[in-house]
């Protein structure tokens, strides 16, 4: 075993590459007819060397572990294997189980100290699932995996390890964002340390569903459970975030399955976290939705409230329309209200909406 800190692993890289090469142009026949397939070839190859390298680390480790434990005065009472996920496949592990009849104690050195159980899934594996779990369907995610990385796994694998990961991302945004407020309570002055800052919120329906008891009390083939249909259901999910006017990167995002009040709780939490002290301007831009401007308000000391563009003149529109405009004449009534907004006449234009009689 190696002593260096970060090993590269050059000479090693480069005599497998080379006992690679060789095999390749000495078996592989017609090789000149296949140059656009040899990365496929060589991809396929190369996961079946990772695969074999990690099953004899892990199997080292179990065996190192055990042997410990067995030196400390433990033998083996029962050994089993287990599986665990790698990104090159499901790799076997003998997790042995082991007494000690004196002090009538035992352990499982495997899962112990190497941390591993059956089922568990390399950080790699998590991440890969977590990442094509939240972008698609499960059903499409634990395709891609396949296409990925070369072995198939089961849609409920991905839907379970997204949403443990969802609650810890969940609860981990929800402390960071406690803390926030509290450190801002505790040295709340009217000095602001930021003096500008820009909030954002909007909402958006996304399809959930329900799992329900069929009809007919049937079970599953393979896992004898008791068959679910599931219900379809549309819920809005509201997403907002915080930034300096003057830094478009340094942005933090909140988003609740919930109601305005609870989302622009998150959102303040958001700004202290950012540097809001009580004297900081804040600048929200969002539509003219039922409860969004009041929220904000309530909320944040210091607000000015702007309609973004594409909901003014959504709403400018409606009102060319409830006027009786139509046509060319609809469109010039429009550009000419955003025209007078644009050049800051915005007062104007609401008094004389506002004084409309039709």
């Amino acid at each position: 075993m190696t002593t260096a800190t970060n090993p590269d692993y050059t000479d090693v890289v480069q005599k497998i590459g080379q006992m690679l090469f060789q095999a390749l142009w000495e078996e592989e026949p017609n090789l000149d007819k296949k140059v656009r397939e040899l990365d496929k070839i060589i991809n396929k190859l190369l996961r079946r060397i990772g695969f074999l390298v990690v099953s004899l680390l892990l199997a080292e480790l179990a065996r190192l572990v055990t042997k410990k434990a067995k030196a400390a005065g433990l033998t083996i009472h029962r050994c089993k294997r287990i599986k665990y996920l790698s990104l090159f496949g499901v790799i076997e592990i003998p997790s042995a189980y082991l007494w000690n009849k004196n002090t009538r104690k035992g352990m499982r050195p495997v899962k112990d100290q190497l941390r591993i159980e059956h089922g568990d899934r390399s950080v790699a594996v998590q991440r890969a699932l977590t990442d094509f779990g939240a972008e698609e369907s499960f059903g499409q995610a634990a395709k891609r995996f396949e296409e990925h990385y070369g072995w198939e796994i089961n849609r409920a694998k991905v839907r379970r390890e997204v949403e443990k990961t969802a609650l810890l991302a969940q609860k981990f945004v929800e402390v960071k964002l406690f803390i926030a407020r509290l450190k801002s309570l505790k040295s709340l002055t009217t000095k602001p340390n930021i003096e500008q800052l820009l909030v954002e919120l909007d909402g958006c329906h996304i399809r959930t569903g329900i799992l329900l008891p069929v009809e007919k009390a049937e079970v599953t083939k393979k896992r004898r459970l008791l068959k679910r249909k599931r219900q379809a259901d549309w819920k809005e999910v509201r997403v907002g975030l915080v930034r300096p006017v003057s830094d478009k990167e340094q942005r933090t995002y909140v988003a609740q399955m919930s109601k305005y009040p609870k989302v622009v709780g998150q959102l303040v939490s958001a700004a202290y976290d950012q540097g809001m002290s009580q004297q900081t301007q804040v600048y929200a831009i969002a539509d003219g939705g039922n409860g969004l401007r009041e929220a904000l308000q309530a909320h944040f000391p210091n607000l000015t409230f702007i309609l973004d563009r594409p909901h003014l003149k959504q709403h400018l529109y409606e009102g060319a329309e409830a006027i009786g405009l139509a046509g060319l004449e609809r469109h010039k009534w429009v550009s000419d209200q955003l025209d007078r907004i644009d050049a800051g006449d915005v007062r104007q234009v609401i008094r004389t909406l506002k004084g409309y009689r039709g």
